[in-house]
């Protein structure tokens, strides 16, 4: 865990309560001036609370074959459309309603464009 700035009387309140609730939980990272960086398993929905977040920024397993320490990434293409609606649809369940939701695809020479395609628009009926 890494404290960037402390939080103190000044930070915003949403902020304190934010950095109150996850610091316990291990799920904080870092906090700068009115952010807060959390981190945590997106295919629990229970990690965090419904509404909570203005901006969530994510970079997903891409179902390359990539050797990660924390999950599968060669599964068959209906396995990962279903692992897919399930943590895009848990990054909506904790956005606010107003939040903004990024995800990194990267779209480069590797990679079949017209997976890469088909999963956004099969996944687009979500947003």
């Amino acid at each position: 865990m890494y404290t960037y700035d402390k939080i103190n009387d000044n930070s915003p309140p949403e902020i304190k309560e934010l950095y109150k609730k996850y610091i316990s939980n291990e799920k904080f990272i870092i906090f700068h001036k009115n952010s807060l960086l959390l981190n945590g398993n997106a295919l629990d929905k229970n990690i965090f609370d419904e509404n909570t977040f203005d901006l969530i920024i994510t970079s997903p397993p891409y179902n390359l074959n990539i050797k990660y320490n924390f999950c599968k990434d060669d599964l068959s293409y209906e396995k990962y459309l279903n692992f897919s609606e399930k943590w895009i649809s848990n990054c909506f369940y904790w956005a606010k309603n107003q939040g903004r939701f990024c995800l990194n695809i990267p779209f480069d020479i590797n990679i079949n464009k017209l997976a890469a395609k088909r999963i956004v628009n099969e996944t687009r009926i979500l947003f």
